[in-house]
Order: structure tokens, then C-alpha cells, then sequence
């Protein structure tokens, strides 16, 4: 019988009944293999250099001769104990993430210290700014008008008051302040202190120089608007009237918006929210229902709800008696385009409202109230819906 050939692919192809070897761990791998880490440390090339370099290479122990210092620095003396524990290891790794540094404790004199001194600076800037409006403001003369410069230095001035302001709100609201330090604000009526003297006045200042301080008053409704939001995070003791200045700084950003509509109707759901959220606070303020009543133009049914409101709680708004009446005057005496923005039943019913408030056309008021009253079908069908 013929002895089988054995060919160089016999030989390289193992027997299937056995298995193949495991891989040998390479010569040349051994050399660079990364030592286990310590526990809780990260792996670092440096820290791994000496290591991966063969421990019988002149080089490697050249540097470790280089590397090895005469003398140790006192920060570097050996402890007390022969062996390092891990948590000694983690303490000095780089790699560690360092804990936030504790802050030291103020005392109650170094807080007075400091309430004293920031009242003392901001009184002297709160007098400089009252007194540069009201000069401005009692200037009747249209061609003394300011330059660029002049408008940049009033608002780095009203600037720097806010700064004050925040400053010493920071300081006598601190978490170590006593009672009587965190009644100061109160007692001193600093909350309305800041709107008068930091914002308002200076904003109408502003305005009656319009449209030639039209960037400028933009560029301080913007200041005065995110110092207001810093407040309101930063120092929640006043929330209620840090609340009402944003709404009030959205209202002065959509009086002076005549180009884009997008803006203008942005700023007032901006205002709109911050009213909102100060008349869920306060409730029984008739004040920010009618700022609410102006929001709403020109829905009229809006406007009466939010005007009546303002008259009808328990802390009434006077002036809502003003503005509830221009409200009714175009309904009382309605043109073709304001009759029909309402429908028959809207228009009827902010009539009766209208007729009764101001005790006008009397006689008119059983036909109005028929109007609205009127079934709803015949409305829908007559308004185009039905």
C-alpha cells in the first residue's frame, strides 16, 4: 500500500482532535506592560515612564540616579509609619479631584463692618444720580441734547449704583447676618430705593429724549433687566418686587418697539409672565391687574376683566378708573373697525359694562342687554362661523 505524501499543508494544518495552543505572550509585550494601577488612582504616562523601560538598560538606571534628589525638601521627609496606606497614595496623586476649600466664617462685627461701608459708598452715588435726573429732567431747552459720551457716563454712573445695591443685598441678607442686619434692607426702603433712583428715573430720562437715546435706553433696559434677574436668584427675601420690576422693564422694552412685531409681541409675554407671577403672589394688588389690562390690547374683553379686577380686591387700584374709561369711550361712541374686532355678543357685552360704569346712554341699556342675550345660534350665523 502507498505511503501517503505528507505536504507542507498536512503539516501546517493542526489535527482536529486537538486543540489549539494558547497564544504565547509575546517576548518584546513583557517589557511594556502596564503595571496594575492603585486603587483609586488613574494611570498617567509619566507615572508609568520608569516602568516601561527594562529594569538592566544603563539608561534606566542612569536616570534613576539623576532622579533620585541629595537632600529632601521638609514637604517631602518620609512619614512616621514604614508603609504607605492607599489612602496616603490617593492623597498625594495629581490626579485626585481636590475638594472644595471650606470658607472661613465672618464674624457679626466684620458684616456690620461691611454693611456700613457699602451703604456709605452707595449713598454717596444714589445723590450724584438724583441729583444729574433731575437736572436733566427739569431742562426744557430741545437743543441741549447729550452726546454719545455723556449717555455713556450716566449709564456707567446708574450702573455702578445697581452695583451698590446688589452689593449691600448680598451683604445684609448674608446666611451669618443677624435679624436686625437683615431688616435694614426693609428699614430703609432699599428694594424701592433701587427702582426710584438706580432705574426709573433715569429710564423716563431716556425716554423723553427720544428717539435720539434709543440705543442707550435699550442698552440700559437690557443692564437694569439682568441685574433684576440676578436678584430675583440671588436674593429671594424681595422676590415680590424684584418680580414686578422685571414685569416693568418687558413694559418699557415693548413701548419703544415700532419695527419688529416678533420683538413686540415677545417683550409683552415676557411682561405678561412676570405680572402673572407676582399677581399669584399677591392677589389682592389691584396695581398688577391693570398692568395685566394694558398687556391685553386690544382684546377689549380682556381689558375689562383684568380693570374690573383691579377695582373690585381688597387693595383697589385707583388710576384703573381712569384707564377703564378709555377702554369703554370707543364702545360708547364705536367706529366701523372697532365694532368689528368683537362679536355681536363681545361688543354687547362690554356695552352693558360700559353703559352701567358710567351711567351714559341709559336708555340704551335694555336694548344692549338684549343684544347679548340673543341665542347663540343666530350670533354664530350672523358672525360668518355657522
Amino acid at each position: 500500500r502507498p505511503s501517503r505524501r505528507s505536504t507542507p499543508d498536512s503539516k501546517r494544518q493542526p489535527s482536529r482532535s486537538c486543540s489549539p495552543s494558547p497564544p504565547k505572550k509575546s517576548k518584546a509585550r513583557a517589557e511594556f506592560d502596564r503595571p496594575s494601577p492603585v486603587k483609586g488612582t488613574l494611570w498617567t504616562p509619566d507615572a508609568d515612564t520608569m516602568t516601561s523601560q527594562r529594569p538592566y538598560e544603563k539608561s534606566n538606571i542612569t536616570s534613576q540616579v539623576l532622579s533620585t534628589p541629595t537632600s529632601k525638601p521638609p514637604h517631602c521627609q518620609p512619614r512616621t509609619s514604614t508603609s504607605r496606606s492607599s489612602t496616603q497614595v490617593e492623597e498625594n496623586d495629581p490626579t485626585e479631584l481636590i475638594k472644595q476649600p471650606e470658607t472661613r466664617p465672618i464674624s457679626q462685627d466684620q458684616l456690620v463692618a461691611e454693611v456700613k461701608g457699602i451703604y456709605a459708598g452707595l449713598v454717596m452715588v444714589e445723590s450724584k444720580c438724583i441729583e444729574i435726573d433731575n437736572a436733566q429732567n427739569s431742562q426744557n431747552d430741545p437743543t441741549n441734547k447729550l452726546n454719545n459720551e455723556q449717555w455713556q457716563a450716566l449709564i456707567a454712573l446708574h450702573r455702578t449704583l445697581l452695583h451698590e445695591h446688589y452689593d449691600f443685598f448680598l451683604a445684609s441678607q448674608h446666611p451669618s447676618a443677624s435679624p436686625a442686619l437683615r431688616r435694614l434692607a426693609s428699614k430703609y426702603a432699599m428694594p424701592a430705593r433701587m427702582w426710584r433712583h438706580g432705574i426709573h428715573s433715569f429710564l423716563e430720562l431716556l425716554r423723553h429724549r427720544l428717539p435720539a437715546s434709543l440705543e442707550h435706553m435699550l442698552m440700559f433696559i437690557y443692564l437694569a433687566y439682568s441685574m433684576m434677574a440676578l436678584l430675583y436668584e440671588t436674593v429671594p427675601a424681595f422676590e415680590d418686587t424684584w418680580i414686578e420690576c422685571l414685569g416693568d422693564l418687558g413694559r418699557y422694552r415693548i413701548a419703544i418697539e415700532d419695527d419688529d412685531i416678533r420683538d413686540r409681541e415677545n417683550w409683552t409675554a415676557v411682561s405678561r409672565h412676570w405680572y402673572s407671577k407676582a399677581s399669584d403672589k399677591a392677589p389682592t394688588t389691584g396695581r398688577l391687574y391693570h398692568h395685566l389690562a394694558i398687556l391685553a390690547r386690544p382684546n377689549a374683553l380682556q381689558q375689562l376683566y383684568y380693570y374690573t379686577k383691579s377695582l373690585c380686591v381688597a387693595i383697589p387700584f385707583g388710576s384703573a378708573r381712569e384707564s377703564i374709561i378709555t377702554l369703554f369711550d370707543p364702545i360708547m361712541a364705536p367706529t366701523p373697525n372697532q365694532q368689528s374686532r368683537l362679536s355681536v355678543a363681545e361688543f354687547a357685552f362690554v356695552k352693558v359694562h360700559a353703559v352701567m360704569f358710567s351711567s351714559k346712554q341709559m336708555d340704551k341699556l335694555q336694548s344692549t342687554m338684549d343684544d347679548f342675550l340673543r341665542p347663540p345660534r343666530q350670533d354664530i350665523r350672523l358672525t360668518g362661523h355657522g
